[in-house]
């Protein structure tokens, strides 16, 4: 085997995960460590085709790190995240697409999306800021001086933001700009912030165990609930204004009213978010273990789990209209949950997004600047368009003007042609009717010979026929004699044989008679002899049987005998039957030869007709002929016209080629000549092309060194700026040792130790995780 190509990947210097081929075998699907997915064509001709193999993103481009911010816009499909990639990108989740990507320089640890749709809130290592949605584009418009801002939100109407600064909350106007309120009470960091739906009232909660419920409009703190062991992830508020449910270290998911803890369930493991869907009926949390929990609001302690994240869930979000929920997680992804609720759905109705969009002022005159300079374009391009076909109008009507003269000439020169060959018509017609006349007197001549002829024949065949009829009536009367001399002959052979046959039948009935007495006169003898001589009886019964045996063949011959002389009489009787049948094919043979005759007059009779039908056909022959010699002369003419008009058009269109002709040998020896100019600003562009692309090679090679050094720089810049604020979160446990010790294993395992227990998960089941998630 051997190495065809080799192909890179720019910007992505990760390993490879995976490959896998299209079932059509066309696409190369490639998975990388940093959660990108690209397609690259396979057959053979794409290959072949272009010498640079063109990576595309499969899907579209991911986080290829922890997702630190998520939130849902209002008005608009749109959902916004921020990951410590140092990227920024919106999304929609209707069409399930990227819709914008921004990238900077430094990572983003929060993000807020406005109502409407046009700002976004980002919290950002240096500071807080307020950012414009154009477009295609993400702008600044404003910046606050809070660092390392890991929480902020929007008020539900969008008129002011909060965010954590520290262990305090601070809240600006978002038109303003001003900072409105500064909220103290926390003993440490703020992890979460939540606005009530009438943005009246501000939960929070932060690390030192504490959940408060602040009065926005006075700036007060209304309530709370400590739990200094418990360091808090997540609070929310429920519609009533009155509930809070937090979550926290301690692995319970607590609801409090009035600060009193009314449910405190265990949970089992550490719940990091929560939220509430805008029903009030689903309760959604969020695991370390990257699995997402659905509790039924009020809590009653059931739920349901679903597999999400490798990693711990950061961020939790729910649609306006209670249809999605997005959750993301350490592993740098985003998944979105299609919530299905019966009770929910019944009275849910399709919210309507709005369609604006933001543009800059200066996008905008741009933008009007191009369509007025293509509208004059437009107008210079009809304006010559209009002087180019006043100036062909013009050419057309020179030339329409030649041609006319041109065929007045041609048509009196036609019209002396045609006189000419009219007068030759009229002479042809002359020597025409002439040839016809002498055709119709032999034509006549030709008829009267034949009427003679089939005159003649059909008399003879008169006299043929008489005679026959006459053979026909002697034969009938011979016939008749014979059939009546066969009749009286077999009559008389009938009746003898009747005579002879009752001699016989008599003689037989006597012979019978006679036996049948003998017969008689035996038994009575037999009846005497029995009534004498019953003593010898067996040895007289013996005698008397042979005797009769005897007697018994006897008369089985005579009978034999009669019998045979009965075959031979029915012998006789089948000789006169067969005599009697010669007879009758006798007479049918005289039938058949009288029907013979009469077929043959019936011919004669089907010749004489054909005779006269042939005498029609022949003449409508003739008128056929005489119709078809009218109809060529028709034609004849028509072919004549035609063929004057055909000569006109050649003449006409070789005076068309001519010209033209000689336009087309112009304009090859002009691109002769352009050819030979193009031949020689190639070579000349081959050579610049060939000094360009070693210029630009060598300027690539300096650009990707630079990103090189940029790229180093900035990670580690960012890694000294984490170590800094992980530092500073463990200095603030300096008093208490057992959160100090905590503190300080959290930070060596960040920065010096081993990665998440991700890598503890076995390589098949993560690899068939990835495959359903995509």
């Amino acid at each position: 085997m051997c190495i065809r190509d080799r192909f890179k990947l720019e910007g992505n210097h990760v390993p490879i995960l995976s490959m896998t081929v299209s079932p059509s075998e066309e696409n190369l699907a490639i998975s990388l460590q940093n959660h990108q997915v690209f397609n690259v064509p396979f057959s053979t001709t794409e290959f072949a085709k272009s010498e640079e193999t063109s990576f595309e993103f499969l899907f579209q481009p991911f986080h290829s790190r922890e997702i630190t911010g998520l939130d849902v816009c209002v008005r608009k499909p749109l959902v916004v995240t921020c990951s410590t990639d140092k990227s920024i990108r919106i999304w929609s989740y209707l069409d399930k697409s990227l819709e914008q990507l921004k990238e900077f320089h430094e990572e983003a640890m929060s993000v807020a999306f406005h109502p409407s749709g046009f700002f976004i809130l980002v919290g950002f290592q240096d500071k807080l800021r307020l950012m414009n949605v154009l477009m295609d584009d993400i702008r600044m418009c404003r910046e606050m001086s809070i660092k390392n801002c890991r929480e902020c939100r929007f008020s539900n109407g969008g008129q002011y933001f909060a965010a954590a600064h520290g262990n305090a909350i601070q809240i600006y106007n978002t038109y303003s700009g001003d900072l409105m309120l500064n909220l103290r009470g926390h003993n440490a960091k703020v992890r979460s912030l939540a606005f009530s739906n009438n943005d009246t009232k501000l939960v929070s909660s932060g690390m030192d165990g504490g959940v408060y419920e602040w009065v926005v409009h006075e700036g007060k703190r209304n309530e709370g609930h400590v739990v200094k062991t418990c360091n808090y992830s997540s609070a929310i508020m429920a519609a009533d204004e009155r509930t809070m449910i937090c979550c926290g270290s301690d692995k319970m998911l607590r609801a409090i009213v009035d600060s009193e803890v009314t449910v405190n369930r265990d949970a089992g493991l550490c719940l990091t978010q929560l939220v509430l869907s805008h029903s009030q009926r689903l309760l959604f949390a969020g695991c370390d273990t990257g699995a997402v929990r659905a509790y039924r609001f009020p809590i009653t302690g059931e739920f349901h789990e679903y597999p999400a994240h490798i990693g711990r869930v950061t961020r939790m979000r729910v649609s306006i209209d209670d249809s999605y929920l997005f959750v993301t997680g350490e592993d740098g992804a985003l998944m979105m949950f299609d919530i299905r609720d019966k009770d929910s759905r019944r009275d849910k109705k399709e919210p309507t997004f709005s369609e604006e969009i933001l543009v800059s002022k200066a996008d905008l005159e741009e933008k009007n600047q191009t369509v007025t300079e293509l509208e004059g374009r437009v107008r210079d391009l009809v304006s010559q368009n209009d002087y180019q076909l006043k100036i062909l109008e013009k050419g057309h009507e020179d030339q329409m003007k030649d041609l006319n003269a041109k065929f007045q000439a041609e048509l009196e020169r036609e019209h002396n042609k045609f006189e000419f060959l009219q007068t030759e018509k009229n002479e042809m017609e002359m020597d025409f009717e002439e040839k016809l006349r002498h055709q119709e007197e032999r034509h006549t001549a030709a008829m009267q010979e034949l009427e003679q002829t089939y005159t003649q024949k059909i008399m003879q065949e008169l006299e043929k026929y008489q005679s026959l009829a006459q053979e026909k009536e002697l034969e009938a009367e011979q016939f008749e004699e014979q059939h009546q001399l066969l009749v009286e002959q077999h009559d008389r052979l009938v009746s003898e044989l009747q005579e002879e046959f009752e001699f016989k039948i008599a003689d037989q009935d006597a012979v019978i008679e006679q036996m049948s007495s003998e017969a008689e006169e035996q038994e009575r003898v037999l009846e005497e002899t029995r009534r004498m001589i019953e003593e010898d009886c067996d040895l007289e019964i013996e005698q008397v049987r042979k005797t009769y045996e005897a007697r018994l063949q006897v008369e089985k011959e005579n009978l034999l005998k009669l019998k045979g002389d009965n075959g031979l009489i029915k012998k006789k009787n089948a000789g006169l039957q067969k005599k009697w049948d010669d007879q009758d094919s006798i007479l049918k043979a005289e039938q058949e030869k009288n029907a013979e005759a009469t077929q043959k007059l019936k011919m004669a009779d089907r010749d004489i007709t054909g005779l006269k039908k042939e005498i029609k056909e022949r003449d409508e022959t003739i008128g056929d002929k005489e119709k078809r010699i009218y109809d060529l002369k028709k034609k004849n003419q028509e072919l004549e016209k035609f063929k004057f008009v055909l000569d006109y058009k050649i003449k006409e269109l070789r005076k068309q080629i001519e010209p033209k002709d000689l336009e087309i040998n112009g304009m090859k020896e002009t691109i002769k000549e352009m050819d030979a100019e193009l031949e020689r600003y190639n070579k000349t562009n081959q050579a610049f092309e060939l000094d360009n692309q070693s210029l630009q090679l060598k300027l690539e090679a300096m650009h990707k060194e630079l990103l090189k050094q940029r790229a180093t720089y900035s990670d580690s810049e960012a890694l000294n700026r984490r170590f800094r604020t992980d530092l500073e979160e463990t200095v603030q446990y300096i008093q208490d040792h057992k959160m100090l010790k905590a503190s300080v294993k959290l930070l060596y395992q960040r920065h010096c130790g081993d990665p998440v227990e991700s890598a503890h998960i076995d390589e098949d089941v993560q690899k068939e995780y990835n495959r359903q998630r995509e």
